[in-house]
């Protein structure tokens, strides 16, 4: 029998513990614990004749690349976020670490985890082709320093993606703030959202607005439409109505300037599906 190989981890030796036991209920292995310091070490056997030494260490290269991808990802992104973003306070790093959690488990989609498994797994393979002994942290710290720098890349954007949702809140209240110290100069808007982002302000019979609050959007406002969002935001800010009403005329609707409007304005916006309005725009 070949000698057992020794799998050791100071961090987390549950995970380690818990991802043998599932994997080796399928082959004749076994493994016994062992503490050396602070180290917890797994020696695994093969007791299955029809599995060659090699096999086994192929076996082993996969079960040991599921940990470092799937338990070890979590330890290093809080690790990153601990050693680069020390700043922000306990809150926003929960929420970079969701954020992060999020965009690895979005990476999913692309070939991208498969080429970054199998590299893994070709790295332990040929690390236990000359060692009997291998602990998770040495091994991800100084052989798979690529690995990590991807989930550096990973977190880095996890916290552009968390800033810009945090401006784009600030942006948000300040906006609703705006809403809210006005007085409505007019009692009802509907928006009517159309392809290739144009935009029509109308009344509740489906008439162009005519006020004298806009007379500074009549460029843009030409034949009713508007092109931009950040047009429509100011206008329907500059009338500040009581009732905003959003039609639907195609099936591509603008969710990000539907969604700003709703932040915007909150209750006074109303959704339309089908109306007397919208079938005059189809």
């Amino acid at each position: 029998m070949a000698e057992a190989i020794l799998v050791g981890t100071s961090k987390n030796p549950k995970a380690l513990i818990n991802r043998f036991d599932n994997e080796f209920k399928r082959f004749k292995f076994n493994y016994k614990l062992n503490n050396k310091g602070n180290i917890t070490f797994l020696g695994c056997d093969n007791y299955d004749q029809n599995i060659s030494p090699g096999e086994f260490k192929n076996l082993l290269a996969n079960i040991i690349a599921d940990i470092i991808i799937e338990d070890w990802a979590q330890i290093l992104i809080k690790r990153i976020i601990r050693d680069h973003y020390y700043y922000f306070n306990e809150e926003e790093k929960k929420n970079i670490r969701e954020k992060a959690f999020e965009l690895l488990r979005n990476d999913a989609f692309s070939y991208k985890p498969l080429i970054r498994r199998n590299n893994i797994v070709h790295r332990v393979i040929e690390y236990l082709e000359r060692n009997q002994e291998i602990v998770l942290e040495g091994f991800i710290n100084f052989r798979l320093k690529d690995y990590i720098m991807e989930i550096e890349d990973i977190v880095d954007a996890a916290v552009d993606d968390f800033l810009l949702e945090k401006e784009y809140l600030e942006f948000i209240r300040l906006l609703r703030y705006f809403v809210e110290i006005q007085e409505p100069k007019i009692n009802e808007v509907h928006i009517l959202l159309e392809k290739n982002n144009v935009f029509k302000l109308v009344d509740r019979n489906g008439k162009a607005i005519e006020s004298e609050y806009l007379d500074g959007f009549a460029v843009e406002l030409m034949n009713n439409s508007i092109n931009y969002e950040d047009l429509l935001i100011s206008a329907l800010i500059t009338l500040a109505p009581r009732l905003v009403v959003i039609h639907l005329t195609n099936q591509d609707e603008p969710r990000d300037t539907i969604k700003t409007i709703e932040n915007v304005f909150g209750k006074r916006v109303r959704r339309c599906n089908g109306c007397i309005i919208c079938s005059k725009e189809r």
